[in-house]
């Protein structure tokens, strides 16, 4: 849902942003509109710049209400009512705990709302990492949030009653009318006011959608309805189809169709709603109803029908004949594009010429026939199939011409070979064909051995050789010819032996893709899932620091080790790294380094602490001995806190460069505690070691 929001919104929030920075004339308010009922007023406002937004978020509006006329009648003073002050956006905990359910029907629209309201970042970050785009949402980041939360308050009643933009007026009186005005609280700078007359007089009710109709075209259906008509009343609005006959319907999608605007800004007449049918023949009902700024659903419209009906295709390459030995013309054609369960019956049309008269030859045949013989051929035969469906459609094939003088085909040619250079071109020859009648040949073409050939040659070509171009940015690593000669009554040979050519490897493995990280004690630990490329043979994890532009390898696995984490122990707190997992073939092609995960371990100014910490009363030798080792070489001094018996415990000494100290301030029979900290060479300290006791 929030990438379709993106997608939708993008371009519009930009120009917005950029349009009211640039209008010397723009001035900051509120709008405010009104849906009056017979017993209540549906008061919905919005302001028009973010700071506003910002701002009144926090402080709030202040809701007035003035009644002006009463039976008629304009009242000599105008009757004031404060109906609210302050009534600012709900708090973060609130959003927090509204968003549990993620069940609810306006959710995502909940999510979008929090996400500008309270979100730590708003970066609409382009999929292709477009600097100059990235750019453009960095700087405009709150014109963004605001845009998206004026957005989603549109679309739900809960989520702009939750941000402060609406009311509900239930203390009226069908005899009177009454001017309502909005502004923001404690603002100050002048800002305009919004304002809005209205009554229960006012009261209409919710028209139901105009003009809608449906098409079908093969299983693919299109619903067309007038949005301009009602643009004021609805911004958006839910399509749903009836499958049962109109008994019941179901939504086509969970999200509604919002209200579109042009590249002028102004409002299309029609809005449309593609959908795909289940069944042919069958037919579908469909019905729509507007959604208001208020959160109020309108009536449906009118129930309108579609029904998709079967297309039947047969073109030139779904025709094919043969002639027997006695003369005889076998027939034979495809018919892919629709199922046998549509098609009712075939026949077989003949005619002398491709204008002429045809005429059936076959009679009704089985819808699944797929071919027919003609066992009294004339001289020159074009011949038609005629397809007619279920539903009583007929389509017909293209004229196919079968000559029976010189009947004989070709010997197929011998000796095909090609290459494939790195341009994707394909240099392809053969033999000359013995035979006088030789006018030329038909090259064929195919990505998979089992799979039909497919002739690229418009015309037949008189040479023996051929140039090609294929793409070499795909995923199949091969590629398949065969050639036909052709004679000069057109009978073509059967197609030559396959040659197959191996495509110079220049496309990069697809790269992996990182599923989660952790922070943990030990350091950041990775997690992806493998390369889709079958010929990938290694994957590499690269890093860099966020200000950085030079990346450093950190491991790098082979595909047969199937190791798809890694624990990186080496990051530093509080410093941003970026990692990328890249994918490289046989062939030394390498994925383009465009998906970067960005982790930190958070700097919480603790270090490791010190290890092997002891304490020896040498009463011999008049000390107390501390020793000790540092848990890193950037350990720069040991502080040590002491307390006597009896006292508490304070700083006594610092120690540098050494692993040991000796206390020789001691006096016997008495009970010393230590403690001791390191302090490291960025300022950041151990905790403090476990309490030493010692009796000297």
């Amino acid at each position: 849902m929030k990438h379709l929001i993106a997608l939708f919104l993008l371009s519009l929030c930009i120009s917005n942003a950029f349009s009211q920075e640039n209008d010397a004339e723009f001035k900051r308010g509120v709008a405010i509109l009104a849906s009056p009922k017979k017993d209540k007023v549906l008061l919905r406002w919005a302001p028009n710049h973010h700071i506003l937004w910002k701002q009144a978020s926090t402080n709030g509006y202040t809701l007035e209400r003035f009644v002006l006329y009463r039976d008629g009648k304009q009242l000599p003073q105008p009757e004031y009512k404060l109906l609210q002050e302050g009534c600012k956006a709900n708090n973060e905990q609130w959003w927090e705990n509204a968003m549990q359910d993620s069940l609810a029907a306006d959710y995502d629209w909940l999510c979008v709302a929090a996400q500008a309201l309270y979100g730590k970042e708003f970066e609409m970050i382009d999929e292709k990492q477009n600097p100059m785009m990235q750019m453009v949402y960095k700087t405009r980041e709150q014109e963004n949030r605001f845009s998206f939360a004026m957005f989603a308050a549109d679309q739900s009643a809960r989520v702009s009653a939750a941000m402060g933009l609406n009311y509900t007026d239930t203390d009226i009186r069908e005899n009177e009318m009454y001017l309502y005005r909005v502004y923001p609280t404690h603002l100050t700078v002048e800002v305009d006011t919004g304002y809005v007359y209205t009554g229960a007089a006012d009261y209409q009710p919710l028209q139901k959608p105009l003009g809608l109709h449906a098409k079908a075209d093969g299983k693919r259906a299109l619903i067309v309805w007038n949005q301009f008509l009602l643009s004021t009343t609805y911004n958006a609005y839910m399509v749903e189809r009836s499958d049962d006959g109109g008994n019941s319907f179901h939504s086509l999608s969970e999200s509604p169709m919002v209200l579109s605007y042009g590249d002028d800004g102004d409002i299309p007449m029609d809005m449309m709603k593609p959908d795909s049918l289940p069944e042919l023949l069958k037919e579908y009902q469909y019905r729509i109803y507007g959604r208001t700024a208020f959160g109020e659903a309108g009536p449906y419209s009118d129930v309108v029908s579609a029904m998709g009906k079967p297309q039947y295709q047969i073109g030139y390459e779904d025709l094919d004949q043969q002639i027997n030995d006695n003369g005889e013309v076998e027939i034979r054609w495809k018919l892919d594009s629709v199922g046998d369960q549509y098609v009712k019956n075939m026949q077989v049309l003949r005619a002398g010429s491709s204008t002429g008269n045809f005429k059936d030859i076959s009679g009704e045949l089985n819808g699944k026939a797929r071919s027919f013989v003609d066992m009294e051929p004339l001289s020159t035969n074009y011949y038609k199939i005629k397809a007619t469906g279920v539903n009583d459609d007929s389509f017909y094939s293209v004229p196919l011409l079968v000559q029976l003088q010189d009947s004989i085909p070709p010997v197929a040619p011998v000796n095909l070979q090609g290459r494939i250079d790195s341009t994707g071109l394909v240099h392809l020859s053969w033999d000359a064909g013995k035979e006088k009648d030789i006018n030329g040949y038909r090259v064929f073409r195919s990505n998979f051995m089992i799979d039909e050939f497919s002739q690229i040659t418009k015309v037949h070509t008189r040479d023996t050789f051929f140039v090609d171009s294929i793409d070499l940015y795909n995923l199949t690593p091969k590629i398949y010819y065969k050639v036909a000669a052709v004679d000069q009554r057109f009978n073509q040979s059967e197609l030559s032996e396959a040659l197959l050519l191996q495509k110079p490897d220049t496309i990069p493995p697809v790269p992996p893709i990182f599923s989660n990280y952790e922070i943990t004690d030990e350091g950041i630990n990775l997690s992806w899932v493998h390369s889709f490329s079958v010929d990938t043979k290694y994957e590499k994890l690269i890093r860099k620091s966020k200000e950085s532009v030079v990346c450093a390898t950190i491991a790098r696995f082979s595909s047969t080790d199937s190791i798809s984490s890694y624990l990186d122990k080496s990051p530093k707190k509080g410093i941003a790294y970026q990692y990328c997992i890249l994918a490289e073939d046989a062939g030394k092609n390498q994925s383009p380094a465009e998906k970067w995960l960005q982790a930190e371990i958070a700097d919480d100014g603790f270090r490791p602490e010190l290890k092997a910490v002891q304490a020896e009363a040498k009463i011999n030798e008049g000390h107390v001995l501390l020793t000790w080792k540092a848990a890193d070489k950037d350990v720069v001094q040991v502080n040590i806190y002491r307390a006597a018996e009896g006292k508490e415990l304070i700083f006594y000494r610092f120690i540098q460069n050494k692993s040991e100290f000796k206390d020789v301030d001691v006096e016997l029979n008495t009970h010393y505690q230590y403690r001791l900290q390191a302090v490291y060479k960025d300022g950041g300290k151990s905790p403090f070691t476990e309490l030493l006791q010692i009796h000297y």
